[in-house]
């Protein structure tokens, strides 16, 4: 049986835009982030300057202050993680109390699990959004959701397209704030394969403890791996054996852990997978959405993969 990540477990010890005047001719479909920037559309009211089968792209710099924490001493190892070391990191309820993670991605729009919400979209106002938490004891201000956009091709059975925006009643600003920021987005054609990345939320300490949230966010450093490796890993007879392509889509998910008790885990979900790009800020790679229990060596988690997902939450966002 499938397990959501609805936690992290962490066993191991702690020692453990300004727009361009210029614009690219490009082939029609190709406008999308390259190197850095953000390729966006443009109208053109006086026609499309390009040649015949290609459009004009704007290049719009990225965010300076995007994927930048903003509180010093940040402790490394696998642990309890520092107040404000994840400051796009957001702790979610409803009706049902302490539900999952998200992750800041605009002023006023939060990424998330769908499997963590979709339950909701009739009910946005039973669902608390609350930035800049460390503790459970402390959450700060309640921010109202107005509307739950799920991913129209959401699947609850296997959690195919697991994913779901929040839109806030109100934006939080200003940013950035000591302990809140906006997560930097990644382009439709970036990889992460082989490089650890970093998870964080109050999920469940193991898969048999059920005390999420747990008293202080916890964070824990992954690999991600290719998707053969996670396909061979799960196709394993005590996992999900001849089961393995009904529940592990190798386009809209990504997979990273494998060492055992270093894993997110129940409680979890909708939480944030982030990794340092360029030694200059960390870019959301996934959320975290399920796993065959927790920590298990040679077993990896599963993460709905947002780079695949870039196009459809800009046109869910976008004003």
């Amino acid at each position: 049986m499938l397990h959501q990540f609805i936690a992290l477990i962490v066993l191991t010890h702690f020692d453990r835009a300004q727009s361009s005047p210029g614009f690219n001719c490009v082939p029609t479909g190709t406008c999308q982030a390259q190197s850095g920037v953000t390729l966006n559309r443009r109208i053109f009211t006086r026609g499309n300057p390009c040649p015949t089968g290609e459009l004009p792209c704007l290049p719009i710099q990225t965010s300076t202050t995007c994927g930048k924490r903003n509180v010093t001493a940040i402790q490394p190892h696998d642990g309890v993680a520092t107040h404000g070391a994840w400051p796009w990191a957001v702790y979610i309820t409803n009706q049902t109390g302490f539900c999952g993670g998200g992750v800041l991605i605009s002023p006023n729009t939060v990424l998330t699990a769908a499997h963590k919400v979709s339950g909701n979209r009739d009910t946005p106002n039973l669902i608390g959004v609350y930035v800049g938490v460390h503790s459970p004891k402390e959450l700060g201000a309640k921010l109202n959701v107005s509307r739950v956009t799920v991913h129209p091709r959401f699947n609850m059975t296997n959690f195919f397209n697991d994913l779901a925006v929040l839109h806030l009643a109100t934006a939080v600003t200003p940013l950035p704030q000591q302990l809140v920021n906006l997560v930097c987005p990644p382009t439709a054609a970036m990889s992460f394969v082989g490089q650890t990345c970093t998870v964080a939320g109050w999920g469940q300490s193991s898969f048999t403890v059920h005390d999420a949230p747990i008293a202080q966010q916890k964070q824990v450093h992954v690999k991600i791996v290719d998707a053969d490796t996670c396909y061979q890993s799960m196709s394993h007879q005590s996992l999900l054996g001849q089961n393995v392509n009904m529940y592990l889509d190798p386009i809209g998910e990504i997979c990273a852990g494998g060492e055992g008790s270093r894993d997110s885990c129940t409680y979890d979900g909708g939480s944030p997978l982030v990794c340092y790009v360029n030694n200059a800020h960390y870019v959301l790679a996934g959320v975290v959405i399920w796993g065959k229990g927790c920590g298990q060596p040679g077993t990896y988690g599963v993460y709905t993969s947002i780079p695949n997902y870039a196009n459809w939450i800009q046109s869910v966002i976008a004003p």
